[in-house]
C-alpha cells in the first residue's frame, strides 16, 4: 500500500480531518494484514476480489453468516465490513486517479468526475470536445446515461449475466448507504462513433461527452442497466427521460427484442421464483427460472437464442426481486435514488480517430485476463480483426457480419443440451457460458492439463506473427456439421452418445480413430468400440480369468461402475429398436445424474413398521429362495414393534443371519436398475409395492413430491410395470421377474456381450 501517497491525497484531495485520515489507513492496513498487498490487488483486478470479500448484506446479517477467516471482525459484523470497505473504497478512488495523474486541487471540480488525456495531462474544463489523441475519463452516475446511445460491436461476446449477478448487484444497491464512500461499477470503455456530444452538469461542473458510443467493454453492466431502468419506466417508476438505447452490430434480433419486446417478460406470470428462493445463495439453482423459460420460447418461438435467454433470466430476478423486496413505496423510492444517483460508472471515452482495429485490440487487452470472459470470445475478436485486416471496408462488413452469423449458430446448436451431453458429457468442463470452446480445443487437440486459454494463445500468437486464421474458422465450421451429422443420425447419435458417456471413448477420440470412413464404416467402427469396451476382464481368487461385463458378474459392489454402463446401454438401445424419431436424453443422464437403484432394498435397516418388517423378510427369502423356519413370518408378526422384536434375541439371531446370507443376492443385475438421483433418494428402504407406486405416479406427473422435475427412464418403468414377464404380480419382485428382465437385457445386448470364460460367477 501507497501509505504516504494515500495520506497526502486524503489530506489534500478529500480535505478530511486527522481522525478520519488515520480511521482510512487504518481500514485498508486491516486488509492488507489479512489479504496481502493492496498494490498487487490492484494491478490484478483494481480490488474487484477484495470487494467482493468484503460484501455483507442485512440478509446475510440475519442468516448469522460469519466472516470468513483470515479476516477477523470483533463485534458486529455488518458494521466492521462496511467501515472496512468504505477504507477500501477510498484506496481504490485515490488508485485511479493517481493512475491518471489527475488530483483535483480546484474545490469548485467535482471530486465525481475527472478527466484524463492520452498523454496524462489534466484538460482544461472549458474544453468541450476532446481534441486530438486526448482519452476522456469520468465518474459519472447512472442518470447521465440518459438519452444516450450504445452499439454492441461484432466482436463482442453475448450477454451472458444470470442469476448471481443480478440478485448481487440489487442487494448491493440496497444496501448501499453514501457515508459508506463511493458506490462504482466497473469501466464503460466507448468508442464514439461522431462527433455529436452532450453538455452534462456533475455538482456544479460542467462536462461534455460524446451522445453516441460504441461499447469497447462493458457490455453486460450497460445490457443490465438497460433491462432495470426499462422495467421501472414500464411499471412507471421512473421517467422516459432517464432511458437510454442499445443496439447490437450483427446479433440483430437481441436489438430488436430490447428495444420492442421487454414487455412480453414484464408481463410473463413469474410466481414461480420464490421469496424463499430469492433469499438463498443458491445461484446455481436454476430450475424454476428455465421451467419459466420453456413456457415462455413456446409463446415467443422467434426470440429463442442465448441472449434472450440471459434477458429472461436477469429480468424475472429482477421483477421477482423488486416484487418481494421493494413492495412498499418508500422502500423502492430510495432504491431508485441510490440507483440514478448514487450508482456511478466509470465512464471511458477513448480518442475518437482511433480505427477499428485499435478499437478491437483495446477489447483484446482489456478483457485478456478476466475470469468471465472465455477463450473462444477472446478468439472471435482476433478473427473479426484478421478480417478486417485482410480486406477493404466494404468486403470485410459483408464478411464480419457472415462470420458473426455462423458463429451465432454454431453456438446455438451447442447450448442445446441435447446436442451438447452427446459429445460433452462433463458437467465440470465449458461452465463459462460459452460453449464452442470445446470446438476449438478439439480441433488443435489441446493437451490434457493445459489451462483454458490454451486455443486462445495459439490463434494470438499466429495472429501477432502477421498468419492469417480465418481458415482455422472454416476448420471449425466443418469440425461442427460434421458432429451436427452424427447427431442427425439415430444410429451414430445413440452409440457416440453412449460411448461418451460411459466414458469408453471421448468425441476427441471418436475423430481421430474414423477420419475419413464413411458413415457405413463409421458405424461398424462404433459398434466395434463397444464390443472392446465390454470385453474387461477379471481375475478370480485362484487366478482364472473371466469377463466383468457378462451378465452374471456384474455386481452393484464389485463393479458398480460396469452395472452402470449396461444399464445405460439397455436404456438407450430401447430408442434405437423401438421409438424411430426420438432421442435418448443423455443431458438429463447426466444432469439429473442417474445411480442404481435396488429393486428389492439390500437390507430392513431403516424399516419401523413391524408389518412391512415381515413383508421384507417375506420377500427376499422367496427370491433368495432360502431354506428357513415356516413359522419365521408368524414369529416376526407376533411382536408389536421393532424394539419389542429386538428383546427376542433367538428371532433376532435367526433374521441376521438372513440379512447376511441374502444381501449379496440383492446386488446382482436382477435386482437393479437406473433411476435419477432425487428419485432414488425417495425410494430408499421401501418395498417393491410402493415404490411401484412412487415411481409410478412421478413419471405420470413428470416431478417428485418437492415439485422437482423427473424423467424416469423407460426400462425402470417396464420393471417396475413387469413388461417381460408373463405372470405379473404388482405385489413384489420374485426371482421369476428378476431372471426375466436379465434375460430381457441379454437379449437386446447380445450383439455386444462378451461370451463368458467361467462358468461360475467369480469371487472377488
Amino acid at each position: 500500500m501507497q501509505r504516504e501517497e494515500f495520506k497526502n491525497w486524503l489530506i489534500n484531495t478529500e480535505k478530511y480531518d486527522v481522525t478520519t485520515i488515520n480511521s482510512r489507513i487504518g481500514n485498508c492496513s486491516t486488509i492488507e494484514k489479512a489479504y496481502g498487498d493492496l498494490d498487487e490487488h490492484y494491478k490484478k483486478d483494481r480490488l474487484g476480489s477484495l470487494l467482493k470479500l468484503l460484501k455483507y448484506s442485512r440478509q446475510d446479517e440475519r442468516e448469522e453468516i460469519q466472516q470468513q477467516p483470515p479476516l477477523e471482525i470483533e463485534g458486529d459484523i455488518y458494521t466492521g465490513l462496511a467501515t472496512l470497505r468504505q477504507g477500501l473504497k477510498r484506496y481504490l478512488e485515490f488508485k485511479l486517479q493517481l493512475e491518471t495523474n489527475t488530483y483535483s486541487k480546484d474545490k469548485n471540480e467535482s471530486n465525481d468526475a475527472f478527466k484524463i488525456t492520452f498523454h496524462n495531462k489534466v484538460m482544461s474544463k472549458e474544453s468541450l470536445i476532446p481534441s486530438e489523441n486526448k482519452n476522456t475519463l469520468l465518474l459519472l452516475p447512472i442518470k447521465n446515461l440518459s438519452n444516450k446511445f450504445f452499439e454492441i460491436g461484432s466482436y463482442q461476446r453475448g450477454y451472458k449475466w444470470g442469476k448471481k449477478e443480478i440478485l448481487e448487484l440489487l442487494n448491493d444497491i440496497d444496501s448501499y448507504d453514501k457515508s459508506q464512500g463511493l458506490y462504482c461499477l466497473q469501466p464503460l470503455v466507448l468508442k464514439p462513433l461522431n462527433n455529436e456530444i452532450e453538455k452534462i452538469e456533475i455538482n456544479n461542473t460542467s462536462y461534455s461527452i460524446f451522445k453516441n458510443n460504441e461499447v469497447v467493454d462493458g457490455q453486460q453492466r450497460t445490457t443490465t442497466l438497460f433491462l432495470l431502468l426499462k422495467y421501472f419506466e414500464y411499471k412507471g417508476w421512473v421517467d422516459k427521460k432517464y432511458l437510454y438505447e442499445i443496439d447490437f452490430k450483427t446479433r440483430e434480433r437481441s436489438g430488436v427484442f430490447l428495444k420492442g419486446n421487454l414487455n412480453l417478460i414484464f408481463e410473463f406470470p413469474l410466481d414461480k421464483i420464490t421469496k424463499e428462493e430469492l433469499d438463498k445463495k443458491e445461484y446455481h439453482d436454476l430450475k424454476n427460472i428455465n421451467a419459466l423459460w420453456a413456457s415462455f420460447i413456446d409463446q415467443n418461438l422467434d426470440y429463442n437464442n442465448v441472449d434472450v435467454y440471459h434477458f429472461f433470466v436477469v429480468t424475472g430476478y429482477l421483477i421477482r426481486w423488486v416484487e418481494e423486496f421493494l413492495s412498499e413505496e418508500n422502500l423502492r423510492n430510495v432504491f431508485i435514488e441510490k440507483l440514478l444517483k448514487g450508482v456511478k460508472v466509470i465512464w471511458y471515452s477513448l480518442d475518437d480517430s482511433e480505427n477499428d482495429n485499435q478499437i478491437i485490440q483495446v477489447f483484446l487487452n482489456n478483457n485478456k485476463g478476466k475470469i468471465g470472459l472465455t477463450s473462444s470470445e477472446l478468439i472471435k475478436a482476433l478473427f473479426i480483426l484478421d478480417i478486417k485486416n485482410s480486406e477493404s471496408v466494404s468486403i470485410s462488413d459483408i464478411q464480419i457480419n457472415q462470420f458473426a452469423s455462423e458463429w451465432n449458430s454454431v453456438e446455438k446448436q451447442l447450448q442445446d443440451d441435447s446436442f451438447w451431453y452427446f459429445i460433452q458429457p462433463n458437467e465440470e468442463q465449458y461452465q463459462g457460458g460459452t460453449r464452442i470452446d470445446y470446438l476449438f480445443d478439439l480441433l488443435l487437440d489441446k493437451p490434457k492439463g493445459a489451462d483454458d486459454f490454451f486455443a486462445y494463445r495459439h490463434y494470438e500468437k499466429k495472429f501477432n506473427s502477421k498468419e492469417s486464421i480465418l481458415k482455422s474458422w472454416e476448420e471449425v465450421v466443418q469440425l461442427y456439421y460434421k458432429l451436427l451429422n452424427w447427431y442427425e443420425d439415430s444410429e451414430i447419435f445413440h452409440f457416440v452418445g453412449f460411448l461418451t458417456n460411459s466414458n469408453i471413448k471421448t468425441v476427441d477420440k471418436l475423430l481421430k480413430e474414423n477420419k475419413g470412413k464413411t458413415k457405413k464404416e463409421l458405424k461398424k467402427s462404433l459398434k466395434n468400440a463397444v464390443r472392446t469396451g465390454f470385453k474387461k476382464k477379471g481375475k478370480t481368487e485362484d487366478n482364472k480369468e473371466f469377463f466383468i461385463y457378462s451378465l452374471d458378474n456384474l455386481h452393484y459392489e464389485n463393479y458398480s461402475q460396469e452395472t452402470r454402463k449396461v444399464l445405460l446401454l439397455y436404456n438407450v438401445f430401447y430408442y434405437l429398436d423401438n421409438m424411430a424419431g426420438h432421442k435418448f436424453p443423455f443431458e438429463l443422464f447426466i444432469k439429473e445424474k442417474w445411480s442404481i437403484e435396488h429393486i428389492i432394498p439390500q437390507t430392513p435397516k431403516d424399516i419401523e413398521d413391524i408389518a412391512i418388517y415381515a413383508q421384507w423378510f417375506e420377500d427376499i427369502i422367496a427370491y433368495a429362495e432360502l431354506e428357513v423356519d415356516t413359522n419365521l413370518i408368524k414369529r416376526i408378526r407376533a411382536h408389536v414393534t421393532i424394539e419389542d422384536l429386538k428383546k427376542d434375541k433367538e428371532l433376532k439371531f435367526d433374521l441376521d443371519k438372513i440379512v447376511i446370507e441374502s444381501e449379496d443376492i440383492t446386488h446382482y443385475l436382477n435386482n437393479l436398475l437406473l433411476l435419477d438421483r432425487n428419485t432414488n433418494s425417495t425410494l430408499s428402504n421401501k418395498l417393491f409395492d410402493e415404490k411401484r407406486s412412487i415411481v409410478l405416479r412421478f413419471d405420470k406427473n413428470g416431478f417428485n413430491d418437492k415439485e422437482k422435475p423427473v424423467f424416469i427412464p423407460i426400462e425402470t418403468l417396464n420393471a417396475f410395470n413387469k413388461t417381460f414377464s408373463k405372470e405379473i404380480n404388482i405385489k413384489n419382485w420374485t426371482k421369476e421377474d428378476g431372471d426375466n428382465y436379465v434375460c430381457a437385457i441379454k437379449d437386446r445386448l447380445k450383439e455386444f456381450l462378451p461370451t463368458k470364460l467361467e462358468n461360475t460367477t467369480p469371487k472377488v
